[in-house]
């Protein structure tokens, strides 16, 4: 039997850009120029963009610990319209994990994952299935 040819459909490439030519950019940007801010986020966006790595919003998390009535720990971690709980299952020895969101939007871009298993499926926004 011959030997099957594979032909990868996107080639992997150097980029050509690296990151560490990126974060010198910035750095030589940040440090000697003195143009208003504006400008200057507008190049930090092109810099980046350029190396493959578009800028993207961090969400700010927080985990306040703090205890049921009963004396269980809970921890509870807000990520500004994801909340997640955790705590002891009261009926079982488990745990009991509560997953809410504020709206469908956020809800559909969960990615949901147990022991490097995926949990939820997503599907396309407004899709009810």
């Amino acid at each position: 039997m011959p030997e099957a040819t594979v032909i990868p459909l996107r080639p992997r490439r150097q980029p050509a850009y690296t990151d560490t030519a990126a974060l010198n950019d910035i750095h030589a940007l940040l440090t000697t120029t003195s143009t208003e801010p504006a400008q200057a986020l507008t190049d930090v966006g092109l810099i980046l963009v350029r190396s493959g790595r578009p800028m993207t919003r961090a969400r700010h998390i927080e985990v306040p610990v703090t205890e049921t009535t009963t004396g269980w720990p809970t921890a509870r971690v807000d990520a500004e319209d994801t909340t997640v709980t955790v705590a002891q299952d009261p009926a079982a020895n488990g745990l009991a994990i509560d997953i809410t969101t504020t709206s469908p939007a956020e809800r559909d871009s969960l990615t949901i994952t147990l022991d490097g298993r995926r949990l939820n499926h997503p599907h396309p926004p407004g899709d009810t299935a």
